[in-house]
């Protein structure tokens, strides 16, 4: 069996087949080549470049005296094929999602409620007042038992800066220090 490298090496040698390869080539590149269009905005056609270099184009009028509003009379909207059931309907009455039986289990764990949601352990709106929950409630905190200088941070521009701010309230841990 003729190993792929010794075919190779005899098809170089014949110089007939490697021209008429080249010519193949050839002509496949020139056909393909001007094959293509030579309209470069191929979004228009030859009849509408012609309306192009027309004199259509006016300037703009005064500041001022530009707007030129249609008319919305007579205009209708279409649902785009989606079917009645997802048209505007009535808005539910809130009132309607909460249980009326008194025997529910809503009202075992709320007898006061009665339905009405006023005042039944709910959270005060003010109970995180002095607790940060946000930002920076010690996200990078120092759980050492000795204490360390905070890491130096050097303002580097918009980018790359660390959102983590130093505890400037931290009290040292040192002896002698107040």
């Amino acid at each position: 069996m003729i190993s792929l490298k010794k075919l190779v090496n005899q098809l170089l040698k014949n110089k007939m087949l490697m021209l008429v390869a080249g010519a193949a080539l050839v002509v496949c590149l020139y056909h393909y080549e001007f094959g293509k269009s030579k309209i470069v905005g191929a979004m228009t056609t030859a009849s509408g470049v012609n309306n192009l270099t027309s004199n259509s184009v006016s300037p703009a009028d005064p500041h001022g005296q530009n707007e030129r509003v249609a008319s919305a009379n007579g205009l209708s909207t279409d649902n785009y094929g989606l079917p009645p059931s997802c048209a505007k309907q009535e808005v539910v009455n809130p009132g309607d999602l909460l249980p009326r039986d008194n025997n529910s289990e809503f009202s075992k764990l709320n007898p006061s409620g009665a339905g009405d949601l006023q005042n039944v352990s709910l959270l005060k709106a003010g109970h995180h007042i002095g607790i940060n929950t946000v930002g920076q409630s010690l996200r990078n905190a120092n759980l050492q038992l000795r204490s360390e200088p905070a890491n130096p941070q050097v303002a580097t521009g918009p980018w790359n800066s660390s959102t983590i701010q130093g505890d400037p309230y931290r009290r040292p841990l040192e002896l002698g220090s107040a």
